[in-house]
């Protein structure tokens, strides 16, 4: 399950990093510079909790070797990136590269995982006794029940049909989000780095996968106590559809989590 969901599509760190390789390789060539080693190109997400917005030090690696300031070696990477992609948006700071991720790249990750879902059932079976109520990893149980929940709610109200692939309006005219309220945005870029994770980095530790598990857990309980979600059903029904759309990506990851990294069943009802 897991190989077949995170191999349909390429992890948003990992085309920043790709794109990062190919304007350094146009940088040292345009210099005249020997190639530099692949392996100290690196990317990291930073700690802000709503953006998709990535770091990288590779300026300070390509100073040591070519004895350039970092901060020229910054600001010529950024302008060669700049010129090659729109999806990306980026700045230099005293040596350090920041770039911030826009949202058609963002809502192209999100649509990857849709693409990937398939309708579950309630089991007919016994289900798995729950973890006392006051645990994370219950928490964790009852985020993924509450996404089945809701998503049921809409088939049932026919605001969404499982029957083919989910087609999912995540931006406006304008090409930003439909909505963009702190707790969505939230939810969005804590999907994004535990996508990052699961394509970019082989972590075992069924503790590490735990965390982030809960954090998916945290931001969607936070998503759902201060957003409406049926409540624009009549005047806004392509948000209904982008605000569904972000709990299925929610299902989806946890369901993952749970069944790949933390050995447990994904209940679908509590």
């Amino acid at each position: 399950y897991i190989m077949i969901l995170v191999s349909k599509y390429t992890a948003i760190r990992q085309q920043v990093r790709g794109h990062l390789l190919e304007v350094l390789s146009i940088y040292t060539n345009e210099n005249k510079l020997l190639p530099f080693a692949l392996a100290s190109v690196w990317v990291r997400k930073s700690k802000e909790t709503c953006k998709v917005l990535y770091i990288s030090e590779v300026a300070f690696k390509a100073a040591k070797v070519y004895g350039i300031s970092a901060s020229v070696i910054a600001s010529q990477l950024v302008s060669h990136f700049c010129d090659c992609n729109e999806n990306f948006m980026l700045k230099a700071v005293a040596g350090l590269i920041y770039i911030e991720v826009a949202p058609n790249a963002i809502a192209g990750c999100l649509q990857s995982v849709v693409e990937q879902h398939r309708f579950l059932a309630l089991p007919h079976s016994h289900t798995p006794t729950l973890p006392h109520s006051d645990t994370p990893s219950f928490l964790i149980q009852y985020a993924h029940a509450r996404c089945c929940s809701l998503l049921r709610l809409a088939r049932h109200e026919g605001l969404i049909s499982f029957d083919q692939p989910l087609q999912i309006p995540w931006l406006d005219s304008q090409g930003k989000f439909r909505f963009n309220s702190h707790e969505s945005q939230r939810l969005i870029a804590t999907s994004v780095e535990i996508i990052d994770d699961l394509v970019c980095i082989d972590v075992r530790s069924p503790i590490y996968w735990h965390s982030k598990a809960l954090n998916l857990a945290m931001a969607l309980e936070c998503f759902w106590r201060h957003t409406r979600i049926w409540g624009e059903v009549k005047n806004q029904p392509e948000l209904v559809s982008a605000y569904i759309g972000l709990i299925v990506v929610t299902q989806q990851i946890l369901r993952l989590l749970l069944e790949e990294k933390l050995n447990s069943a994904a209940r679908l009802e509590i």
